[in-house]
């Protein structure tokens, strides 16, 4: 009898660990369901600026400046916006250093300044800051590239390139959100 007392005993014990387990993990789960339904309340967002695009590569004709230069403002915007709806990130205005970015553009690519962007993002408070620029190839081949640093140290956190088709304006479009949606998908 004394044995058959401490098998079921035993058998008792397992049991109980095992349902002790299992409680542990759909609570665990639970918990990670609720924070993940709750998004980042309570968790500060990412000030990201985000710098308008800059176009580099075959600028032979004159006649697309200013084509480029409409398409780049129009898809900068549309950038923002996208962004703006990933909810780890608060876009910083741009306004108040107007006058120093277009005083840094005259001179240079703000992707390649060495540093300048971050002098920009330190000045309006941004925890991050991001250049985007469009390489034309020719009239149908082009990329776009993005890169993240962080501020103020300007270790880079995030670097990608998305080749599209077509100098176009819904070739552009497309290809900014398709970053924004790859961005996205990262952040999750």
């Amino acid at each position: 009898m004394t044995h058959a007392f401490a098998f079921r005993a035993r058998t008792l014990l397992r049991a109980a660990s095992l349902a002790l387990a299992l409680a542990g993990v759909l609570l665990l789960t639970a918990d990670r369901s609720q924070a993940a339904q709750s998004g980042n309340e309570g968790e500060a967002k990412v000030r990201l600026l985000v710098l308008d695009l800059e176009i580099i590569g075959d600028l032979s004709d004159p006649g697309l400046a200013e084509v480029h230069a409409v398409r780049l403002r129009k898809v900068s915007e549309q950038l923002r916006s996208e962004l703006a709806q990933i909810p780890t990130y608060e876009i910083v205005d741009a306004a108040p250093a107007a006058e120093l970015i277009e005083r840094l553009r005259g001179t240079q690519y703000l992707h390649k300044c060495n540093g300048c962007e971050i002098d920009i993002a330190v000045e309006l408070d941004a925890d991050q800051v991001m250049v985007a620029w469009i390489h034309r190839v020719s009239q149908l081949i082009l990329s776009l590239t993005y890169e993240i640093r962080e501020v103020p140290s300007g270790r880079p956190l995030r670097r990608k390139s998305f080749d599209f088709r077509g100098d176009n304006d819904a070739g552009w479009s497309r290809a900014v959100s398709y970053m924004a949606r790859d961005l996205a998908s990262a952040q999750h």
